[in-house]
């Protein structure tokens, strides 16, 4: 009810702006002799835009009251006709530019396809249409000269306020509000353009303007070509005011319909061109502003690019080379005690522990490659994840290790239940939990924790997996999320690890923490996104 009701007085508010305009429009005739400015006009094509089809009723009821206030008191058909022409132009810029030519790009004027296709198809063949009318109009009896004069008042007059209009602002039929582009004019482009506008003043008011008309154009160009589309935008409309509008009323008794004038054909002529050109030259220029600076952004990403690629080249021959050794080296101690069996069977069973050490082994270091492998391939799937469960399922994986059972496990889960991929953060936490197992001290005395903390900070979810073991040494700090890096050449592992915690964390928006003092223990930290 309340969207029916503020769309209801939206329509009387239009109403009475066009009411407003025409009014206005009636009072310039009567003060300049001059029919040459009906800002109706302008108003229906930018309302149609915004609005859609629900605006032509009022353009057709403020074609009929314009007549009325020009003292038509007995409307003929003809008058009938000729009341519907602001419809009828706005109707055709929109039916062309809108539903059967509608534009790709979003953004309105966003390029100069954009531009071009909107000048033709929502300006210039709608008050082509319209001079269809202004033909018929008593005072212009046919005359080409008048009606060439009035067709190029009207380019000058929607073009430039138009695309003001329309560019700057856009109407959200969703929220039923209006959305001002926001101006990220620099203070010195604010500067520039208000010298230009001051030195365009005292042209106007030094200079007879049929004669030195060009300088408005040539000056737009020139700031076109220094600033750009938005800035001439907002400079031709500035113009329009300096050198149409209120000139206006200084030459109105050249520009008399009664007398007509091909002189002030020529200047409007070169008006409408000029502005187009200017207008045309600040959407290249703005669209080769914006061809460099995405050039220039993608030069910076194919850079990234390629030092991620020559890192990975890097990572990779290292992969490769210590993978062979990594496999190569448990499977040579297998022959070897393979072969010494065979020498004493009398120890055959001590030697096939030991090859059962070294499978366990080889085996640990497949699964940490294929954790690897599948952290780096798969694709981001979120499911809600409860820690706890979680973290029970890893530790089942995990009793056959050393002194398992001596280890005291705590919770401390303000956030049991969150939303990640289960897979990556399993295997980031896997790892975390088996180095927290594996390097505790292992003097008899030593009661050893492990402590799970989850808890929400700002907006991020963190798991904390701390430890009263060993800790790390801080020569050792630097490095430890590197690629098969060990602490010493005689250390467990593979140095997999951390590697593979960290990239799997990171591929979900995520980061890995840690605290270590040597001789205390250590507290890793993952950092995940709240979703």
């Amino acid at each position: 009810m309340n969207k029916i009701l503020r769309g209801i007085a939206q329509l009387i508010l239009l109403q009475a702006i066009l009411l407003a305009l025409s009014y206005a429009s009636y009072q310039l005739s009567s003060a300049t002799h001059s029919l040459l400015l009906y800002l109706p006009l302008v108003l229906g094509i930018v309302f149609i835009h915004w609005f859609g089809w629900p605006v032509l009723p009022g353009l057709l009821i403020n074609g009929i009251t314009t007549l009325m206030i020009w003292g038509i008191s007995n409307f003929t058909l003809r008058l009938w006709l000729l009341s519907t022409h602001e419809a009828v132009v706005a109707l055709v810029s929109w039916l062309l530019f809108c539903k059967l030519f509608p534009p790709k790009e979003k953004a309105r004027f966003g390029n100069t396809n954009y531009f071009l296709r909107f000048t033709l198809l929502a300006v210039l063949i709608p008050i082509t249409i319209n001079s269809i009318y202004v033909y018929h109009y008593a005072f212009v009896q046919g005359d080409p000269d008048k009606v060439a004069l009035y067709w190029l008042s009207d380019f000058i007059t929607i073009l430039p306020l138009s695309i003001a209009l329309l560019y700057f602002f856009s109407f959200d039929k969703a929220s039923q509000s209006f959305k001002r582009k926001r101006l990220n004019f620099s203070n010195r482009l604010w500067v520039e353009l208000g010298l230009v506008t001051l030195v365009f003043i005292i042209l106007s008011l030094l200079f007879p303007f049929d004669k030195y008309w060009f300088i408005y154009g040539i000056g737009a160009t020139l700031f076109a070509l220094r600033w750009g589309f938005a800035a001439v935008v907002v400079l031709n409309t500035i113009i329009f005011m300096l050198s149409y509008l209120l000139p206006l009323f200084e030459f109105a008794s050249s520009l008399l319909i009664s007398l007509g004038s091909t002189q002030y054909i020529s200047v409007h002529l070169g008006m409408s061109t000029m502005m187009f050109v200017s207008l045309l030259v600040g959407r290249v220029v703005t669209d080769l502003h914006t061809t460099e600076k995405n050039l220039k952004n993608e030069k910076l990403r194919v850079e990234v690019i390629n030092e991620e690629l020559e890192q990975a080249n890097q990572e990779l021959d290292h992969f490769v080379y210590s993978v062979s050794h990594d496999l190569s080296a448990p499977l040579k101690s297998i022959k070897g005690l393979v072969t010494i069996s065979r020498l004493q069977p009398d120890q055959a069973n001590l030697y096939l522990d030991k090859i059962e050490l070294s499978a366990n082994k080889l085996e640990e270091f497949i699964n940490e490659v294929l954790d690897y492998s599948r952290a780096t391939r798969k694709n981001i799937e979120l499911e809600q994840i409860h820690i706890k469960e979680l973290i029970e399922e890893i530790n089942s994986k995990l009793e056959f290790m050393e002194n398992f059972s001596k280890i005291e496990f705590t919770y401390n889960l303000k956030i049991p239940v969150f939303t990640s991929d289960r897979l990556l953060v399993k295997v980031a936490l896997g790892n975390m939990i088996s180095n927290a197992i594996k390097y505790q001290k292992k003097f008899k005395d030593h009661h050893a924790k492990v402590t799970f903390n989850s808890f929400k900070n700002d907006k991020e979810i963190i798991l904390e997996v701390s430890d009263n073991g060993e800790g790390i040494q801080d020569q050792y700090k630097g490095k430890l999320f590197s690629m098969f890096y060990r602490g010493t050449a005689s250390a467990s592992g593979s140095g997999l690890g951390l590697y593979i915690a960290r990239e799997a964390i990171k591929k979900i928006g995520g980061q890995v923490t840690f605290e270590s003092v040597w001789g205390q223990g250590s507290t890793f930290r993952i950092h995940l996104p709240d979703l």
